[in-house]
């Protein structure tokens, strides 16, 4: 278990990471540049990351990570999660937008539906029994990537659509899809 000094410090790089990408994408984001805006000496950066990619990946696997528990949760109460999880994405939209920016699209991707709560999703809304193995697949991959692509662009908009609206697009391409 990390003591407290040395979460403090990862938290404001991280802070500090965050704000950075707001105004320029990773590349051309420098170690000397995070840790001035972060406060953080480079021996301190270099302590714990090898890289701000480093660091912009274990900001993401700590999203995920929180994303999948607060999607446990809301699965367990509601039998139709879809509205209460896309009401949680909107919530966090900022950091979901910057992420998706950020890292490559397909490792985001793969890396958000392989988790266990979202598999849990697809898997009540999708009736697979009369697909094959291999349509099956290729139906759940179009499905991912079009939600995604949804997501993205609805969560990224100035003014985004009501979440209700988004969740019926979504069950209407659902339908159409399956």
């Amino acid at each position: 278990m990390e003591n407290q000094r040395i979460r403090i410090s990862k938290a404001m790089l991280k802070s500090g990471l965050l704000k950075l990408l707001k105004e320029k994408p990773l590349n051309q984001i420098s170690v000397y540049e995070l840790c001035a805006v972060s406060q953080i000496n480079r021996t301190t950066f270099y302590k714990y990351y090898g890289s701000p990619a480093e660091l912009l990946n274990e900001i993401e696997a700590d999203f995920m990570a929180q994303l999948d528990e607060d999607l446990k949760s809301i699965i367990a109460q509601s039998t139709n999660a879809l509205l209460p999880v896309l009401n949680h994405l909107y919530e966090h939209r900022e950091l979901f937008c910057l992420l998706i920016r950020s890292m490559p699209e397909q490792e985001f991707a793969a890396h958000l539906f392989s988790l266990p709560s979202i598999s849990i999703i697809f898997d009540n809304m999708a009736d697979e029994s009369s697909y094959s193995e291999t349509k099956t697949k290729y139906i759940r991959r179009f499905i991912f990537q079009g939600t995604l692509t949804v997501l993205r662009d609805w969560l990224n908009s100035e003014s985004p659509e009501p979440v209700a609206e988004i969740a019926d697009v979504l069950t209407v391409l659902r339908r159409k899809l399956w």
